[in-house]
């Protein structure tokens, strides 16, 4: 009885390393590609922030705001990315860690989509605006200059849907794979 005990344990450690193993390549994959993700919304908002040193007047506020709502989103994926590990801790108890892994990189990507829904449809239009203030200099000049401002603003701010949608696709070809790899191992554990 003893004997057969014995072989079922160590079989049942052998699948427990091989998950630990698997999740740790997987999530270590997860998080450099979160951190690749925060630096590319850095190297997008830094030339914002150049442009409106450089500028005056209705150009450097847009440009300015454009700079935080970039930076605001990325703050609060940082916050949760903070909070995921480095490591793999195989101290604790693997499918509970997994778990919680799952849980904040699910997190981080939910708060990068509430945000592009939210700030999205000011992008275009405020980025076409920036345009024209560095053209014309005056918004009454642009709005004197371009007859159909408002329909062009409202065009832009309905491209949203494509482009979320887009985003999102380009999400799930970075993260999704890993993900679910890392949720079949939490599985796998459970079971």
């Amino acid at each position: 009885m003893n004997g057969e005990l014995a072989d079922k344990s160590q079989l049942l450690s052998a699948d427990i390393t091989s998950v630990q193993k698997s999740s740790k390549s997987v999530y270590l994959n997860l998080l450099k590609n979160l951190n690749a993700k925060m630096i590319w919304i850095r190297v997008l908002s830094i030339p914002m922030l150049l442009g409106a040193f450089f500028t005056t007047g209705l150009l450097q506020y847009l440009l300015v705001g454009m700079f935080i709502s970039y930076e605001l989103g990325r703050m609060f994926m940082i916050r949760q990315i903070k909070k995921l590990p480095n490591y793999i801790d195989y101290s604790t108890v693997t499918k509970d860690m997994i778990a919680f892994q799952i849980k904040l990189i699910n997190k981080a990507l939910k708060i990068e989509r509430i945000w592009a829904w939210f700030f999205g449809p000011f992008a275009g239009p405020l980025g076409y605006m920036a345009v024209l203030a560095f053209k014309y200099k005056t918004v009454d000049q642009i709005i004197m200059n371009n007859p159909n401002l408002l329909y062009v603003l409202l065009g832009l701010a309905l491209l949203v849907f494509p482009i979320n949608y887009l985003g999102n696709m380009m999400n799930k070809y970075a993260f999704a794979k890993d993900v679910e790899r890392l949720s079949a191992n939490l599985k796998e554990l459970e079971g």
